[in-house]
């Protein structure tokens, strides 16, 4: 297969370990990270990885500025934050082919965004399976594995999306979607459930599956999303082996609720339990969180397709609140969803 000139932005929890974990599987990638002296940093001690893959440190060819970029690129593969995935597109573009494949790695569902910047045609998006952490200008930690599914904007394969599945195969198994929103609407609505309720708390997802409040919180949210799926015609898949969200549809008698609370626990206790989620760091490190594309996302397509969406929309508000410091963190804030009895 033709070995394509790659480019990743952005060395992030996710863009750091795919960069590291492609790197050992023999792929030569550019990374692009603007941090003031993260390049530097990664050119002189190497990017390094640690967890669910192992001990890896990536020797890359790390550059500061998008001014340093020299030439076009075939793939290049967006790991920054939502809020920062515009103004990227804008500036890649001098470096694009008119048949350069671009994925969005964020992990709501962004595509459209990308998409209007660089057409439809070039724009790629992911269901990503993996977690990861940063832990310095030149750390990520792999906190657990999965699947990815990569597919096109407008569901059509060609031959370097075929190429960017193989590269992402050595990092965890990859396949190739033609239909890539309903494989993002499966990622999303777990995404809502684990992100909003750390969020409100400040806790991670070992602590909350423990707590009845936060167990019906999840089924609330995954429910209003499977509700709002309908309403736009997306058929959501199982999320990984056990996670299958149509139960979700069938009833709200306390047995299903029962059924949902134990997989969703399973599930979260597995993968998920130490995990800090992204919202949750964002707060944590006083940052602006990406709720736009999780629950707000399913808030926003709730009011468009007239479905209500309560359980979001406030999850929404109250994450917003937080940003703002206009209220704290912790798990009283259970209480406005659930009174303690």
């Amino acid at each position: 297969m033709t070995e394509y000139r790659t480019l990743i932005i952005g060395c992030g929890a996710i863009g750091g370990t795919l960069c590291a974990l492609l790197c050992r599987g023999g792929y030569k990638v550019d990374l692009l990270e603007i941090a003031p002296g993260a390049a530097e940093k990664i050119n002189s001690e190497g990017l390094k990885l640690t967890g669910a893959a192992g001990n890896v440190t990536a020797r890359v060819n790390a550059i500061g500025s998008y001014d340093e970029l020299d030439g076009q690129y075939d793939i290049v593969i967006l790991c920054v934050k939502y809020l920062a995935l515009t103004a990227a597109a804008k500036s890649i573009l001098p470096y694009l082919k008119e048949d350069s494949v671009v994925m969005g790695m964020q992990n709501g569902i962004c595509t459209q965004e990308l998409a209007s910047v660089v057409g439809e045609k070039r724009t790629a998006g992911c269901m990503i399976g993996f977690g990861a952490t940063k832990l310095s200008a030149n750390e990520v930690e792999m906190t657990s594995g999965g699947e990815m599914y990569v597919g096109m904007a407008d569901d059509t394969v060609n031959e370097k999306l075929n190429a960017l599945c193989a590269m992402y195969n050595s990092v965890v198994p990859t396949k190739v979607t033609t239909e890539l929103l309903r494989r993002q609407f499966s990622k999303l609505i777990i995404n809502c459930c684990i992100n909003a309720t750390a969020a409100i708390t400040g806790k991670t997802l070992g602590v909350l599956l423990d707590d009845e409040r936060a167990q019906r919180l999840f089924l609330s949210i995954a429910r209003e999303g499977m509700y709002v799926a309908r309403a736009m015609g997306v058929n959501v898949p199982k999320y990984g082996l056990l996670l299958d969200y149509r139960f979700l549809m069938l009833s709200d008698a306390e047995i299903y609720n029962r059924l949902c609370s134990l997989v969703v626990k399973l599930v979260g206790k597995t993968k998920y339990a130490d995990v800090k989620p992204s919202t949750l760091q964002s707060l944590l490190n006083g940052e602006k969180t990406e709720v736009d594309i999780f629950n707000g996302y399913l808030a926003k397509k709730a009011e468009e397709y007239g479905v209500d969406a309560p359980v979001n929309t406030k999850l929404t508000e109250m994450i917003r609140d937080i940003e703002r410091g206009e209220r704290e963190m912790g798990m009283d804030n259970l209480a406005e969803f659930y009174p303690q009895k």
